[in-house]
């Protein structure tokens, strides 16, 4: 099946596409506390970009016994000081897919909520429905 076959059983908000482009504004690593996940690649990765062992990082990073990051009291990403995620180069995947995540397109008012929190959507090159669906299958494959 090709993407005008499915694309027309999509919802209205989403049939065209969706501009995006990160803004690095934090707003999605700040307040309410979550749960981020990271996988290996991710935490090798975050461990080379920051000159630590992975075995370092998961210790000082990561939830005990799982690859979760901590947050904050407050509820920020234990990467986001200075008003800026420190490791944004090299993200967590989970942060790579945002604002694709399945729970933010289960409806229109959620899809509208995540476009008031989120100032990159409407900006940047228009990400395909194709693709906007590739991504939101990987949310959903990292959180069953």
């Amino acid at each position: 099946m090709n993407t005008s076959d499915w694309a027309l059983d999509l919802p209205d908000f989403l049939r065209e596409g969706i501009r995006f482009a990160c803004t690095q504004c934090g707003a999605c690593c700040t307040g309410a506390p979550g749960k981020v996940r990271v996988n290996e690649a991710d935490i090798a990765a975050i461990s080379a970009f920051l000159g630590e062992t992975p075995e370092q990082l998961r210790a000082r990073v990561c939830k005990e016994d799982s690859l979760l990051l901590r947050e904050r009291t407050n509820g920020d990403c234990v990467f986001f000081e200075d008003q800026r995620c420190q490791i944004h180069a090299v993200k967590p995947k989970q942060c790579r897919l945002y604002p694709f995540w399945f729970r933010n397109f289960r409806s229109e008012d959620a899809w509208a909520r995540t476009c008031e929190a989120c100032p990159g959507i409407g900006t940047g090159p228009v990400i395909p429905p194709d693709e906007i669906l590739r991504q939101v299958q990987e949310d959903l494959d990292m959180n069953p």
